[in-house]
């Protein structure tokens, strides 16, 4: 296929940009991360960023840049879950996520300014859909010890469980995705690689210059039950093209970018 000019390239970034933006604010995910997809490849084979793409303006305001978000929304369910959640949405959207003080119900999502508000929008979609399937697993979970006549677990506390699944199933299945196209695009795969190794770059420096770095995290103990299994079945059934079985809105699932 013939390389397109950078000045037709650049037009087309824009338009697919436009395009992004009136999809989001339509709630219309599935086009929306299509363009979002498109544009991170041509970004990729043409070597470009988005600061060489658009007015003056724009490419001024997509300088990296940090927003605090919360990591406690869902105060019924409690737990470490929605900071997991951000930190894998993050890790495949250009974006970092920090514990801000010693408390995870505080976030800091670090990138640039399209990034981050990918990372919000797909975490506030993914959020609502995974706690929907909690409820519903939860169901299945009391009838299924009900017929064996034994005591199930608090609501909140398999929520917890099966949510945090939910966050390991998803990086699971983005990783695989992530590992297919590097085998099927080895060329394409490189620039996005350079690209990432770039973006990671002038994350590190903006942290540094406005923090003066970050402390290590703290690892948490895993415990692997029936809950948090099946949350990990249903995060790497997360797809861009097709919603989960049995979702109740009207979203795709979501296929998140590298």
């Amino acid at each position: 296929m013939e390389k397109m000019s950078i000045d037709k390239v650049m037009r087309k970034i824009a338009k697919l940009k436009k395009l992004y933006e009136g999809a989001k604010a339509i709630n219309s995910e599935g086009e929306a991360n299509n363009a979002a997809a498109l544009i991170q490849k041509l970004l990729a084979e043409y070597n470009l960023t988005m600061e060489e793409v658009g007015t003056a303006e724009e490419k001024a305001a997509n300088n990296v840049i940090h927003e605090q978000i919360s990591g406690y929304t869902r105060k019924s369910i409690g737990g470490y879950w929605e900071q997991r959640l951000t930190h894998v949405i993050c890790r495949w959207n250009f974006c970092t996520c920090y514990i801000y003080g010693k408390s995870y119900k505080n976030l800091i999502i670090v990138g640039k300014k399209d990034n981050i508000e990918m990372v919000k929008w797909l975490l506030d979609m993914l959020k609502e859909r995974f706690v929907h399937f909690s409820n519903e697993r939860y169901k299945e979970y009391c009838k299924e010890l009900e017929e064996k006549n034994i005591k199930p677990c608090s609501k909140d506390k398999f929520q917890r469980s099966y949510l945090s699944g939910c966050a390991a199933g998803l990086d699971a299945k983005l990783k695989e995705e992530h590992e297919r196209e590097k085998k099927e695009e080895v060329e394409l795969s490189t620039k996005i690689t350079a690209l990432v190794v770039r973006n990671n770059a002038e994350i590190e420096a903006y942290v540094e210059k406005t923090w003066g770095g970050v402390g290590k995290g703290r690892k948490t103990r895993e415990v692997w039950d029936s809950a948090r299994s099946a949350g990990f079945k249903d995060g790497k059934n997360t797809n861009i093209n097709k919603p989960i079985a049995g979702g109740r809105t009207a979203a795709s699932a979501v296929k998140l970018l590298e």
